[in-house]
């Protein structure tokens, strides 16, 4: 399973950059173990790894072999005079991302994706010390890629142009993170404009993004276009509970908004859940748009039971 890094590199950034790596001793001066250190044996080939030096996240970068035990490059000359010279050496191949990301200026925004423990990051948004290489969630990977990717919708275009000397397995395997990328940003973009549209579920009425799904009224798998997949009025913002319900069918919403319950859901769950009320309820805006999906659901609805 692909995972996704992140390093604070300020004093080692242009070198490690340039030469495509990163390095780290193995243990820390006083020969503890570093759980920033640790993980440079974990990182795997087609991980990504994001960079970060100077307040900004400039690169991201694939793991193109495992770590190796290396002596400190030399070219680090008097910024790791204090690091022992037995290390890790793990080569990446590095890509560029313009404009670049600066956390801090969206830190209100992001801070609740980071840990608690080994955030790379510390409470203001800033680098934290003593952090080098941080496992991060895919999630946060995304929703900074999603800031730059609004400003430079090509970002990923020439990613290849630096894989020249690499093998044709490593090229495929870069081109399908960058097909996964793009998939998996459109999908958070979609997530986030279905819940900046509903607002809150409108069974649950649970309205913290925390706690919400954004679920295609007309399924993924059956839309015809790119457009269609992303488009908000094609999806409803609802508590994970009962987006389990409207994805199996057992719940949906006619065209005039109404909530309909299937003959097949268990009659216990409307009453168990909190809901037996709200059926043959209008709930839902509905529009032109969304009317003209919901009228393709409520017949594939039907046919199922």
């Amino acid at each position: 399973m692909q995972r996704y890094w992140w390093v604070n590199h300020k004093q080692t950034f242009k070198h490690e950059i340039a030469g495509g790596f990163l390095w780290s001793p193995k243990f820390k001066s006083n020969g503890d173990r570093n759980y920033f250190y640790d993980t440079m044996a974990d990182a795997e080939v087609g991980d990504i790894v994001l960079s970060y030096a100077n307040g900004k996240v400039s690169y991201f970068g694939v793991v193109v072999e495992e770590a190796s035990t290396a002596q400190k490059p030399s070219e680090f000359g008097a910024a790791g005079d204090v690091w022992d010279n037995d290390g890790w050496f793990l080569p990446i191949s590095w890509q560029k991302i313009s404009p670049s990301i600066q956390p801090k200026l969206i830190w209100d925004e992001i801070q609740h994706l980071f840990p608690q423990k080994y955030s790379p990051l510390n409470g203001q948004g800033g680098g934290n010390q003593g952090c080098y290489l941080a496992e991060i969630s895919e999630q946060i990977f995304l929703t900074l890629m999603q800031y730059s990717l609004e400003k430079n919708p090509i970002l990923f275009s020439t990613i290849q142009k630096n894989l020249a000397t690499t093998s044709s397995a490593l090229r495929r395997q870069i081109t399908e993170v960058k097909r996964t990328v793009n998939q998996r940003i459109g999908q958070l973009q979609f997530r986030n404009e279905v819940i900046k549209l509903e607002g809150a579920c409108p069974i649950t009425g649970v309205a913290s993004p925390a706690f919400l799904r954004a679920s295609h009224i007309k399924p993924w798998r059956v839309c015809e276009t790119a457009e269609e997949r992303l488009d908000p009025y094609n999806g409803l913002a609802l508590a994970p509970h009962i987006d389990q319900l409207f994805d199996q069918g057992y719940i949906t919403f006619d065209t005039s908004g109404s909530l309909i319950l299937s003959d097949e859901c268990p009659p216990m769950i409307p009453i168990q859940w909190g809901f037996e009320e709200k059926i043959s309820q209008s709930l839902i805006e509905v529009n032109s748009k969304r009317k003209s999906i919901s009228t393709i659901i409520i017949a594939m609805f039907l046919n199922t039971k």
